[in-house]
């Protein structure tokens, strides 16, 4: 069990922190693309979360004049992975199911064990190509469990977005300060020096 902690560590600091520390993107992209990576890592899109934040990029960047920094989005999606993707998804199921519940439109149920099973066959097929699983995987979970998938992902997608902007920005800002006061800077110069220009 330690092994594994260590392991989910050393991923998390490699896959998250990392690309966050070692960005020289000013603050506002960098906790932007951490809100973008965020949104986009806590829906039910395995497999194409990367080619999403690419797209957002691109929309923002020349549609909306806006800039944030991709690497650190892209790297905010790896916190829905293979380990992680049951647990998420069927969170997102039971809070979507609570909602149409809560709103009288509907029953749904479905256990972790039955999910966890359906999910697993369709991941460990050993006949199926990838591109078959990817495409097993998306219609059990937007086709088979519908909107209640969907809709549950959002009631964590976006209170979480929101937070992990101002949780970066504030994280990011005091990581800098600190880094100009090794250097013997101010953080006004260590931006002029080191912070790519917007």
């Amino acid at each position: 069990m330690n092994g594994l902690l260590l392991t989910v560590k050393q991923k998390f600091r490699q896959h998250i922190i990392i690309p966050l520390t070692e960005s020289y993107s000013p603050v506002r992209e960098a906790a932007l693309g951490c809100a973008v990576g965020m949104f986009l890592g806590m829906t039910p899109t395995v497999g194409i979360q990367m080619w999403m934040v690419f797209m957002a990029w691109v929309f923002a960047k020349y549609v909306f004049r806006a800039r944030f920094d991709l690497m650190i989005g892209t790297a905010m999606v790896w916190l829905s992975n293979p380990i992680t993707v049951g647990p998420l998804y069927y969170g997102f199921l039971v809070t979507g199911a609570w909602f149409f519940h809560l709103m009288g439109l509907g029953e749904v149920t479905m256990t972790y064990t039955a999910f966890n099973e359906k999910l697993g066959a369709i991941t460990g097929d050993p006949v199926m190509s990838t591109i078959d699983k990817f495409l097993a995987g998306v219609r059990f979970l937007i086709v088979d469990l519908g909107y209640p998938m969907v809709i549950g992902s959002l009631f964590w997608a976006v209170p979480l977005s929101i937070a992990s902007y101002f949780v970066t920005a504030r994280y990011l800002r005091a990581y800098r300060v600190k880094k100009a006061n090794e250097l013997g800077l101010s953080y006004e110069e260590w931006k002029e020096k080191f912070e790519r220009s917007a």
